[in-house]
């Protein structure tokens, strides 16, 4: 990662990755109630968290972060 963050924007990326429920499960099972509700979130752009993680990792919240 090349591009530096402010501290807000990285402690929200942070979370949704460690501490998010829903957008974990949704990443670990790729399916089912909690993927589709991350899905619709970024579809939907409402979720702060979410926005934070794409802009940070550069892929979706239902995605891994592409490892370094």
């Amino acid at each position: 990662m090349a591009e530096q963050f402010d501290a807000k924007t990285q402690k929200r990326a942070d979370f949704c990755l460690n501490k998010c429920s829903t957008c974990k499960k949704g990443r670990e099972k790729q399916s089912g109630f909690s993927f589709k509700i991350v899905k619709l979130e970024d579809r939907l752009n409402i979720c702060p968290w979410c926005k934070a993680y794409r802009k940070v990792y550069g892929v979706p919240a239902w995605e891994n972060p592409p490892q370094s």
